[in-house]
């Protein structure tokens, strides 16, 4: 990808940045209630449709709230569902935390939970990882035809990251830094810090659409 300067740019190419980010700033307070949350989901899926189609840089409306809601739910629906596992094997913590807890407890319980801890480690952490990396594909995938399913496709994501697995990586690492990078935001307090971290995912989702355009482009070549 030779253009992923344009995903650090395109926002303020909108004549109209400023009042757009004043409404998603607006959003990230409504996300307090949680509905902010999945039209914000909403948005940023809608970004990287921009992206995918190769629109103008600039930012989607605010308009069609609706629409964003629904989009957002999906795509919260989707990560939730790769989310499960992690769940799941969480349960057992807190009850062996409280059993390793009590005087009564044996060797064998404080046994069983440090290897359940350090096995939950083991998992967790690639899994993690593995997911932060193929984000971008799940996003661009769910983004292409709105559908849960396609963003539930591990066959379909794997195949897309053996074919353009540099740039992916690429898009990942990047989406680390600057979302951890948002917080520096806190030294203009809490208006800083909503503007840094919204801007900090209009980044990685244009990276999504590029990165969904330029997996398209080595198909052809294929």
């Amino acid at each position: 990808m030779d253009d992923i300067g344009r995903a650090f740019s395109f926002p303020f190419k909108d004549p109209q940045w400023f009042v757009k980010f004043l409404i998603g700033i607006l959003m990230c307070l409504l996300a307090v209630i949680g509905i902010g949350f999945f039209i914000l989901a909403g948005y940023y899926i809608q970004i990287t449709q921009r992206a995918m189609r190769n629109d103008e840089p600039g930012l989607p409306e605010w308009d069609g709230i609706g629409h964003k809601l629904v989009l957002g739910i999906k795509i919260v629906i989707a990560y939730l569902v790769y989310l499960l596992p992690v769940f799941l094997l969480m349960i057992p913590l807190l009850p062996l935390a409280i059993l390793t807890d009590r005087p009564e407890a044996g060797e064998i319980v404080g046994l069983f939970s440090l290897v359940y801890t350090f096995g939950f480690t083991l998992l967790i952490v690639p899994y993690s990882i593995a997911l932060t990396i193929a984000s971008p594909i799940i996003n661009y995938r769910f983004a292409l035809n709105e559908r849960i399913g396609d963003a539930l496709d591990v066959g379909a994501i794997a195949r897309d990251f053996s074919r353009n697995w540099q740039n992916v990586l690429v898009v990942a690492l990047i989406t680390i830094g600057v979302q951890s990078f948002a917080w520096v935001g806190i030294v203009l307090f809490i208006v800083g810090v909503l503007f840094t971290i919204l801007y900090s995912y209009m980044v990685p989702a244009y990276l999504s659409g590029l990165l969904y355009l330029d997996t398209v482009r080595k198909e052809r070549v294929v």
